[in-house]
């Protein structure tokens, strides 16, 4: 046998042996942002996630614009991605373009967000009924009277518009005496956040508590709030780590942890499952914890309100307790609670 037939034959072997490029899964992720803090430590545990997986993750930030998402979508459609998550800016207006996606044989997750796109999967938190329980949270310690303010993220975000339907009902109809003064659309921007708080702390001396759909949002206002020398109390959503402070001296009633960890990780892992061709259902749930203090506690079951509830110490620990409960070991029913 010669050299050159030698060489030709090991050289085939090594091809076989490795996989190639092309043939590399390949996750393509439409953010809405990617400076806000939670997206952030998404993007951190999401690579983590596709590490353990074996596959890539593209991650691109739309920027808070609609337009921009619609774009990146396409781009990866062009470049025929293994699979695309999407956190949509609004839930109708991607339906298209991830119709288009789906058409051309590649698995669409919608992230926190419920789209009726036909066969897209949507992998989803149980939103109203914990941003009730944040709003009865909030109108417990307020004693059921008072003025509030309510931040939001943008208007047709289905997590965002979940939330504030949630918050706005449950006081309407459990505590008739406290009047939302504003709720304020931010785009998880904490610059737009602080304006809110510096307007409605102008505009209405008595605002005694605001409510944030996302934790940085609260986290921007209760800066404005300590700077101007008033005391507020927050409910929030997310389960941020920067929290900790305003959750253990009472300042924030109630947080709620799905945690930008655990979100970023459970997605990809959801993500790369489908893309190895996996069977998962179309609609799944993260669980989700809610936050508060032991002595916050203890005062609103002295006020009539039970619920289970972790600390800021064991949110810690669930916060960055993903590989085991999502990674790769463990079978696709742990990708979903039922609902």
């Amino acid at each position: 046998m010669c050299i050159s037939l030698k060489a030709s034959i090991a050289l085939l072997a090594l091809a076989i042996a490795t996989p190639s490029l092309a043939a590399e899964k390949v996750l393509g992720l439409a953010a809405i942002d990617l400076q806000n803090s939670f997206f952030v430590r998404m993007k951190e545990a999401g690579d983590v996630a596709a590490a353990d997986y074996g596959v890539k993750s593209t991650w691109q930030s739309a920027e808070g614009s609609l337009e921009k998402q619609v774009s990146i979508i396409e781009n990866f459609i062009n470049q025929g991605v293994s699979a695309i998550l999407i956190d949509p800016i609004d839930k109708n207006a991607v339906i298209p373009v991830i119709q288009k996606a789906t058409a051309a044989g590649i698995p669409v997750i919608t992230m926190g967000n419920k789209v009726e796109a036909g066969s897209n999967y949507s992998t989803l938190y149980p939103d109203y009924d914990n941003m009730s329980m944040v709003a009865r949270a909030l109108g417990k310690s307020l004693g059921g009277k008072g003025e509030v303010a309510l931040l939001v993220g943008s208007r047709g975000n289905f997590v965002s518009d979940t939330r504030e339907k949630g918050f706005v009902e449950t006081l309407k109809k459990e505590f008739p005496d406290i009047k939302v003064v504003g709720i304020e659309p931010t785009g998880w921007d904490a610059a737009k956040a602080t304006n809110a708080a510096q307007t409605w702390l102008t505009t209405y001396p008595d605002l005694k508590a605001i409510g944030c759909i996302s934790d940085s949002l609260c986290l921007a206002a209760d800066s404005v709030a300590s700077s101007m020398g008033t005391q507020l109390l927050y409910g929030g959503y997310d389960g941020d780590a920067e929290m900790k402070p305003l959750i253990d001296d009472g300042k924030m009633v109630m947080d709620v942890l799905t945690g930008a960890y655990r979100v970023g990780y459970w997605n990809i892992a959801v993500a790369a499952r489908l893309a190895n061709g996996e069977k998962l259902p179309q609609d799944l749930y993260m669980p989700t914890y809610f936050v508060t203090s032991d002595a916050t506690a203890a005062k609103l079951k002295a006020d009539g309100l039970t619920f289970e509830y972790i600390n800021t110490d064991k949110e810690a620990v669930e916060a960055k307790n993903y590989t085991e409960q999502l990674g790769p070991k463990v079978p696709a029913t742990a990708m979903t609670l039922a609902k």
